[in-house]
This record gives C-alpha cells, sequence and structure tokens, in this order.
C-alpha cells in the first residue's frame, strides 16, 4: 500500500536502521524490561495529526492497517479533530428508481472547478437512494425507504436505516397520509437528528392531523414524540438546516397557502414564521433553499416562460429582503423544450441548481449564476440509468464527512 509523504517519514523514523552495537543493546534492553517496546510506537497525539491531514478516502483505506488505527478513524473524537471539510470537487447525487424498482444512487463530480461544463460519474451504489432523496446535511444523504429514514455518509460507504415510528394517527376513509423525515444538527451538542412529521389530511387540505418525532443519531437512539402546540400542518419534501434551526414549507388547514416553519434542533421548538403577503401568493413552484448562509424562498414559476425568479431572504433582525431577476434574453433558448424544471440547490458559490424535464440525450442540468445573472447548462456524462428510470431526485453537497453512524 503507498502511503502518503507525511505518514510514511512518520514511520520511517521509527523504523530507521540503527548500528549493529547499538540494535544488541537494544535488544539486551528489551529483554530486561519487556513492555517498554510500546513506546517506540507512533504518540497517539502525533499519529492524530498526521492521520486529519490525510484526504477522506486515504483515511478510508487505512482503516484496513490495524485495528487500533481503525477504531481511531471511527471514534467521534477523532471525527471532530478532523473536521468538516469542503470536497475538493462540486458533487451531484441522483437517487434513480428504475422501471422494474430497482434503485440506485449515482455521484457525479466535476473534472476541475465549479465552472465546468460536465460532470463524470464517480461512483455507483445499487439499493441506496431511490425516489425520496430528502435531504444532504454534513456530507450525509438522509432518504425514505418503505417509508423508513435511512442515512448514508458516500465517504465511509456506511448505511443506517432508523426503526419505523410508532406513530398513532391512521388514515380513515377518504383521507391520506404522508410521512416526511428532516435531517438537522446541532453545532453545540455536536448532534445529529432526524425529525419525523406523520400526516393524515383531505384532498382539500380542510381537515389536517399531524404527529412529530425525533430521533438523535447515537448508539441506543430512539424515537421520541415532540409536544407540539402550533397549527398541524403538511411539510413540504425538502428543508435545509442552517446553524442548527430547519427551515421548511408547509401547508395548513388554517392558511389556505403555504407557510414557513423552522425547527430548532437543539431546544426541540418549532416556530412559525411569518412572511410578507406576497409570498402567500406562490404557487406551487417554490422551495426553500439556503443560499449565502441565510434561509430563502427561490419563486420559479415564472422562469420557463418569463426567465424571471424572486429570492426572499431571511435576514438576521427576521426580516425578509427580496432579490429579482430576470434572465438575460440571448440565454432563453436554454430553456427551450422544458416542460417542467426543478430547483434542486444552491452552491456555495451562490449557483441555483435546476433540472429540467422531462430528460434529453444529452442530459444535462442548469446552473443559474444569481450573482452574474447568467445560465450555463452542464452535461452529465452517463446514460444507463437515465434511459431507463421512471424517476429520479437530485441532490447537491459541498462537503464531505467521516463521522461513523450509529444507533
Amino acid at each position: 500500500m503507498a502511503l502518503s509523504t507525511p505518514l510514511a517519514l512518520a514511520l520511517y523514523s521509527q523504523r530507521k536502521k540503527r548500528p549493529l552495537k547499538a540494535m544488541r543493546r537494544g535488544r539486551r534492553i528489551r529483554r530486561r524490561r519487556g513492555d517498554d517496546v510500546a513506546a517506540r510506537r507512533i504518540p497517539m497525539d502525533l499519529l492524530i495529526g498526521i492521520l486529519t491531514r490525510l484526504p477522506a478516502k486515504s483515511l478510508m483505506r487505512f482503516k484496513c492497517v490495524s485495528k487500533q488505527w481503525s477504531s481511531l478513524i471511527r471514534c467521534r473524537y477523532f471525527s471532530n479533530c478532523y473536521d468538516l471539510t469542503v470536497a475538493s470537487k462540486p458533487r451531484l447525487y441522483i437517487g434513480f428508481v428504475g422501471e422494474a424498482g430497482d434503485s440506485a444512487l449515482l455521484s457525479f463530480s466535476s473534472s476541475s472547478s465549479s465552472s465546468a461544463e460536465s460532470f463524470d460519474l464517480e461512483t455507483t451504489i445499487l439499493g441506496v437512494g431511490g425516489q425520496y432523496m430528502d435531504v444532504t446535511l454534513r456530507g450525509l444523504i438522509l432518504y425514505t425507504v418503505c417509508a423508513k429514514a435511512c442515512i448514508y455518509n458516500p465517504t465511509t460507504r456506511q448505511s443506517v436505516t432508523l426503526p419505523a415510528v410508532n406513530h398513532s394517527i391512521f388514515a380513515e376513509e377518504g383521507l391520506r397520509k404522508s410521512i416526511r423525515y428532516f435531517l438537522g444538527h446541532d453545532p453545540v451538542l455536536d448532534q445529529y437528528k432526524v425529525v419525523c412529521t406523520v400526516v393524515v389530511f383531505s384532498k382539500d387540505f380542510e381537515r389536517i392531523t399531524s404527529e412529530h418525532w425525533v430521533f438523535v443519531l447515537e448508539a441506543g437512539g430512539s424515537w421520541k414524540r415532540i409536544e407540539f402546540d402550533q397549527h398541524h400542518h403538511r411539510p413540504g419534501i425538502t428543508g435545509p438546516c442552517i446553524n442548527g434551526v430547519i427551515y421548511y414549507l408547509a401547508s395548513t388547514s388554517t392558511y389556505k397557502r403555504r407557510i414557513v416553519y423552522s425547527f430548532d434542533v437543539r431546544s426541540e421548538e418549532f416556530n412559525m414564521i411569518r412572511v410578507p403577503d406576497v409570498l402567500y401568493e406562490f404557487g406551487e413552484w417554490v422551495e426553500v433553499k439556503e443560499y449565502c448562509g441565510k434561509p430563502a424562498i427561490i419563486n420559479y414559476t415564472d422562469f420557463l416562460e418569463k426567465g424571471l425568479l424572486d429570492l426572499w431572504i431571511l435576514e438576521d433582525a427576521g426580516e425578509w429582503s427580496r432579490k429579482s431577476l430576470g434572465l438575460q434574453p440571448c440565454q432563453m433558448h436554454l430553456l427551450d423544450d422544458i416542460d417542467e424544471i426543478d430547483v434542486d440547490g444552491i452552491t456555495l458559490n451562490g449557483e441555483v441548481v435546476m433540472s429540467p424535464a422531462p430528460w434529453s440525450n444529452p442530459y444535462y442540468f442548469l446552473y443559474y449564476d444569481l450573482q452574474k445573472n447568467h445560465l450555463r447548462k452542464v452535461l452529465i456524462l452517463s446514460e444507463r440509468w437515465f434511459s431507463i428510470a421512471y424517476s429520479c431526485v437530485m441532490r447537491t453537497d459541498n462537503y464531505e464527512s467521516i463521522v461513523h453512524l450509529e444507533i
């Protein structure tokens, strides 16, 4: 196994050859002192200092060096020392469901910078992802299989499935039921939590009953029901977690239009956020995403026909600021032959990632730079799953993590 330069130098210094007399003297010392040989090993603080400087992929390979290294790399103390790192290349995750019901998670990365014109297929993981890939957070992916929440770490290739929620509400005749999951992180206690909302509702949303549960991702974790004194509501599909708070759109029977809810991951409390009156008029084409470290509502209702996009940003003082954009006429042709479009995320550089429907060959996504007001097409260099899938969900992530998942 080829070792990196810092690690190789450290190991070499431990095994450096000595003169013959010194070696014999060392043998006599070891015979007399026995366990003192352990003192010749690399000190733990030095070993941690070396390993934390390695790329995440190298760390995963080095787990097979010894049981000690494997335990060290898997422990939470080491992952905290390693810190969350920004991925060296922009990354896309696409969950597919094929016509036969088979599923796969495809990981794509650009060949160079964030302005790359194409993404190459990096990894294919069968049986992961599927139709309901809810959110990506700090290098982890939350997806749903048979109404159960699953967490997958693409860096460590580890996946865990949470137990089913033992909820107490059921859909009567004429009503519908949905289960929504969100993934959050508490930066103070360094805890990951999964939030579940079980909803029974009528088609016109005149009747809505909801239950809310939380699961702490740690050994021995279990679902705990949260006391809820807000309006019963049905959450949207996705919601970003920003500085320990999850934000999402929701529908209620009290408000005929969708509203914004927040969930504090540490205190486990819900709050309804007031929005400007104009936001109540939004149609279906709205999403809550993270923009420059703040929650933002993206309204792209008129993007396909008129090239218009509105961004409402929740500022620190609790007020909403508006950013309106109009696509340049010379770029409107990029929207031709697109029937529908979804907003899948916003990159660290402030580019809105959009996926068109229906898929066409060659397959591509649209990147809309909000700072430069520039739209570009990014090709996806893969065909098999695109050609057989009847459903797919795309998410973006800018980080990679080595955290070891336990439940």
